[in-house]
């Protein structure tokens, strides 16, 4: 039992006739007339306090939470009892994923067998294994002198996985025709292999050796080959969680961007009926899938990424690559997810992912972050302004010469920031399907 404020007023303002009890035996009588009385409200609200059980109160939210979004969780109630209550309902999400303390706390009035569903979001930070806790419900007395505090038993646990509506969202802008909204150019999947499939209308972006020269005299107007997309391909998607990884852009670890970015191209990989491949290292190597195709590939990538975590440690590329060596030896477009300070410290992460050329075509992914790209266009308007910038402009010629370096060796670089990183990536796997480079 928890009194009310409209009790404890009422206690206090009975300090009143005992503050006059100088002037009169009268006034020690009301004063203790003045608190039985008040104990006997509470005892009378406390009697006629309904059983806890009929009220119930769930929890609806999804077992798999998205990183980085809003997700709706719903609290549903309902009054079994037969007067109306005054009710306060707080929910224990996990710790860090509310915007606001009391985005989780509900007060409301609900007549009689009358039920009410609440909504409220949670922004997840990270991904991974996360709890909810119980549910707290505060039942105010018909009286309004005391309350009644009851715990729900609502413990649950959930899954906070990588955000996959990039993936959604890709396929949506495909069907309408949109990819260019999403920054994907020409994001043309078919006909970009080597066997003829039939021929059709030229198209404005079409290449001009696509064009059948006695097709377009038969028929007047320009006509294009269309080819079959080459199958069967096969990506492996190489995420390192070491300790450059761990830095943040945004309140967000380059590992969930990197992350992001691989489950939009495994999507799209299994579009053109790739097989996509899955490799997580640091100092060990964490997770191994073979090359398949199909969409459960994606979704047995996106189970062995939602709780990937990057670690202190320094990632082993040696060890990892060589792993993969003796495990697939097929030519496979391997996409190599990390991140360059300067030559000099990046020299054997380097060294290592050209030694899987030429029996791979390899791709390296970093992210820029903007921060350091703001700071060097800064204006110069005082001393630690200038300092910064110096370092900043540092940073990115020792990134420049990092990735100058694999260029050199005839690695694909992706070096993007961020926001961008997921179409960057994406169109520059449509390039190599194009071009014919694997």
């Amino acid at each position: 039992m928890t009194f009310s404020q409209r009790w404890l007023w009422l206690f206090a303002l009975g300090a009143l006739p005992l503050s006059m009890a100088g002037f009169g035996s009268v006034w020690i009588a009301f004063g203790a007339l003045w608190y039985c009385l008040l104990v006997l409200l509470a005892l009378t609200d406390w009697l006629l306090f309904p059983d806890p059980a009929d009220v119930q109160l769930e929890r609806i939210v999804d077992d798999r939470l998205a990183l980085g979004i809003e997700n709706s969780v719903e609290l549903r109630v309902r009054n079994g009892a037969h007067r109306a209550l005054r009710l306060e309902i707080r929910d224990t999400p996990p710790g860090g994923m509310l915007s606001h303390a009391d985005a989780a706390t509900f007060c409301l009035q609900l007549a009689p067998a009358a039920r009410k569903g609440m909504h409220y979001q949670v922004s997840p930070r990270a991904r991974g294994d996360f709890q909810f806790g119980d549910l707290y419900l505060r039942l105010a007395g018909q009286l309004g002198m005391v309350s009644r505090i009851t715990r729900v038993d609502a413990a649950r646990p959930v899954r906070v996985y990588p955000n996959i509506h990039e993936a959604a969202k890709f396929s949506l802008m495909a069907q309408r025709g949109r990819l260019q909204q999403m920054g994907i150019r020409k994001a043309r999947i078919q006909g970009a292999g080597r066997e003829f499939e039939s021929l059709r209308d030229y198209l404005p972006d079409d290449e001009m050796r696509r064009i059948d020269w006695k097709a377009t005299a038969r028929r007047g107007r320009l006509v294009a080959r269309q080819y079959e997309v080459e199958k069967s391909q096969t990506v492996i998607l190489v995420v390192d969680v070491g300790r450059t990884m761990r830095a943040e852009i945004d309140g967000i670890q380059k590992l969930d961007y990197a992350i992001n970015a691989a489950l939009l191209l495994a999507y799209v990989a299994t579009l053109a009926d790739d097989q996509v491949g899955l490799l997580v290292f640091a100092d060990t190597v964490q997770s191994w899938i073979p090359p398949r195709r199909g969409r459960s590939q994606v979704y047995a990538i996106l189970d062995a990424l939602y709780n990937a975590q990057a670690t202190l440690a320094e990632p082993d590329y040696r060890g990892a690559l060589s792993y993969l060596q003796q495990r697939w030896r097929k030519r496979s477009l391997t996409v190599c997810f990390t991140d360059f300070w300067d030559p000099d410290s990046s020299r054997i992460t380097i060294d290592e992912i050209t030694r899987l050329q030429p029996r791979h075509l390899v791709a390296a992914v970093t992210l820029l972050d903007s921060r350091v790209q703001r700071a060097a266009e800064r204006e110069l308007t005082d001393a630690p302004a200038a300092f910064e910038r110096a370092v900043a402009l540092q940073v990115l010629d020792d990134r420049a010469r990092a990735i100058a370096a694999l260029t050199q060796r005839g690695v694909l670089v992706v070096d993007s920031p961020a926001e961008k990183l997921s179409a960057e990536l994406v169109n520059r796997y449509l390039e190599v399907k194009a071009r014919l480079m694997l």
